[in-house]
């Protein structure tokens, strides 16, 4: 995710109820289970050999082949004025390049959904050195790059093109001022008009704390209306990982999802938000929660799916609400849940959360009718702060690493990785 100084400012399940034309469930239960297979391409991605994929730097560039590997796999270069390799390059600012593929579509192949993560992260020194030198951005954001792959694969695996053509989008030069994606709008490679909605992945398989290990967020469905809300809300019912909605603003326009939603273009951003092992060189692989990774994956899956086939397209929604009741409510609940990891807490947050928390559950009891614009981001900002800064770094608070046989598969996808880069 964008650092603070650089920002600026389902398929539903598919049973008897979907839309006609729909797959099988059992065609897509298939599919969901190779979206969830995300952890060989997290353990390569986040490995020191690329020196945390500074964008620009040389380990990026060698990142960015090895991704463009997996992409010629799944699917065509976006760029159709290009050829070969090439035609997954969108490349600018001399040094830097985004990563696009498309899974062309069926009936509407003209028009598209596009899911996308930002590939870099910090070269050496970039960020908070805590234990080793290498700023691996394990979290933020192979995790997220791992999941628009599984999702890619997925879509290949079904009988048939979706109606709409996917794009997968691995941005570059995201940390350092969100520059890949605003180049893409810049200079669209598919009209921009034609983009049914966009789905944003940034820090995921993360925890801010023991007590949340099984939530995450889904920040900005509101942006197409209530098309773009249900269909990212069955997706959730159905994978059944606490994924609580939020508004827009909770983004903070700090990773790509702004310059797309500035565009006029529907956008859903899924995130765990920062904890404090953001931007240090402690978010490795040890901190990363595969199993509930796997899961924000398949959650992405359906919902890209269903944007894919649904006859509508969300609307734009260009009259957003800076913060709602409901936003209010998640927080409060958030603020709740933290107690219980009251002992986790350094000790000069320790009465923010107590205070934070009693705060939040007065205004909640107060009703809707008592809320007004801006109450839930008074709370939502002391909580970022509290949530980053106020629990320490530590793997121990994180579940167990997957079993051996997860841990075999990633040692042959990193020593293949290893033997392509020689």
């Amino acid at each position: 995710m964008c650092s603070r100084a650089a920002s600026v400012g389902l398929f539903v399940a598919l049973l008897a109820a979907g839309p006609a034309g729909a797959f099988e469930p059992a065609e897509i239960e298939a599919a969901a289970a190779v979206a969830r297979v995300v952890e060989p391409d997290v353990r390569w991605l986040a490995d020191d050999a690329f020196e945390g994929r500074g964008s620009g730097s040389p380990g990026a560039a060698v990142a960015a082949e090895l991704l463009i590997d997996q992409l010629t796999a799944i699917g065509p270069g976006l760029d159709t004025l290009a050829s070969g390799r090439e035609a997954y390059h969108q490349r600018f600012d001399f040094s830097r390049s985004n990563l696009l593929a498309v899974v062309p579509g069926g009936a509407r192949a003209e028009e598209y959904v596009i899911v996308g993560a930002h590939y870099d992260h910090f070269a050496p020194g970039g960020c908070a050195i805590l234990v080793d030198p290498i700023c691996n951005g394990a979290t933020d954001n192979a995790a997220g790059v791992a999941a628009v792959l599984a999702i890619g694969r997925a879509l290949r695996t079904l009988p048939e093109p979706p109606a709409r053509s996917v794009v997968l989008a691995l941005w570059d030069g995201e940390e350092i001022g969100l520059l890949g994606s605003k180049h893409f709008v810049a200079n669209p490679l598919v009209p921009l008009a034609d983009i049914a909605a966009y789905v944003n992945f940034d820090i995921q398989g993360s925890n801010l704390a023991p007590s949340l290990r099984q939530l995450s967020l889904a920040i900005g469905a509101e942006s197409g209306g209530e098309l773009l809300q249900s269909l990212t809300q069955d997706a959730i019912e159905t994978v059944g990982l606490d994924t609580r909605p939020l508004s827009i603003t909770f983004g903070q326009g700090r990773s790509d999802y702004l310059p797309i939603w500035s565009a006029m273009v529907p956008v859903v951003f899924f995130t765990d938000a920062t904890n404090a092992c953001y931007h240090t060189t402690q978010d490795d692989l040890d901190v990363v929660d595969f199993r509930k990774l796997a899961k924000q994956s398949e959650i992405a899956f359906r919902l890209v799916l269903a944007l894919a086939e649904d006859v509508a397209r969300p609307p734009l929604v260009g009259q957003v609400a800076v913060d709602t009741f409901e936003d209010l409510v998640v927080l409060s609940d958030l603020l709740t849940l933290l107690l219980a990891d009251y002992d986790s807490v350094l000790p000069p947050y320790q009465p923010n959360l107590v205070q934070l928390e009693e705060l939040a559950r007065s205004r909640v009891a107060e009703g809707p009718e008592a809320f007004v614009q801006t109450d839930a981001l008074s709370i939502a900002l002391p909580v970022i702060d509290l949530a980053t800064n106020g629990f320490p770094c530590d793997p121990l608070l994180l579940p167990e690493p997957a079993g051996g046989a997860a841990l075999a598969l990633a040692a042959l996808g990193l020593a293949a990785v290893r033997a392509r880069s020689r």
